[in-house]
């Protein structure tokens, strides 16, 4: 009896996780505000010829913080790439994670504030960083939780 009750719950996680998968396959409506300077950013403003890495990030997580790094190394890999990246922390936080890490230097990446965890919730984020790269077509090709190094990015997006 205790066989099917573990067969019955191990189903139902695998449906409720096929279920959670679904509600990324496609770019979720997302509306922001970017640092450094507040503009709006939505949907409506990504470039549907062009791949996105939506990142999710906190400013003192030390993985994130290599990630990043590792970002602004391969900007010249990166350059056709869309790069989301959003954080729950505070907006000055934000903002200046975006200044130390000399970010502007990546015109392709727009970075802002998840306001009340809106993206965060929709992808029951676990785990910082976290990385959802989707194709061109605006389609979910691959998702990464921590820190995974640019390569897996552009090889998921080959």
């Amino acid at each position: 009896m205790a066989f099917i009750a573990t067969i019955t719950i191990a189903n139902a996680q695998v449906d409720s996780s096929a279920k959670n998968f679904a509600k990324y396959q496609n770019i979720p409506s997302f509306n922001i505000y970017t640092v450094p300077d507040s503009t709006g950013f939505a949907n409506k403003n990504l470039d549907k010829k062009k791949p996105l890495v939506i990142m999710f990030f906190s400013p003192d997580c030390d993985h994130c913080q290599k990630e990043t790094k590792e970002l602004m190394a391969y900007k010249t890999e990166l350059k056709d790439v869309q790069l989301l990246m959003l954080s729950p922390a505070n907006y000055p936080t934000v903002k200046q994670f975006y200044i130390d890490y000399g970010l502007a230097a990546m015109p392709n990446i727009k970075m802002g504030q998840d306001v009340n965890y809106a993206l965060g919730s929709i992808y029951q984020l676990r785990t910082f960083p976290s990385m959802f790269v989707y194709s061109n077509t605006g389609k979910l090709v691959k998702a990464f939780a921590g820190n995974i190094g640019v390569p897996a990015i552009l090889e998921a997006l080959k």
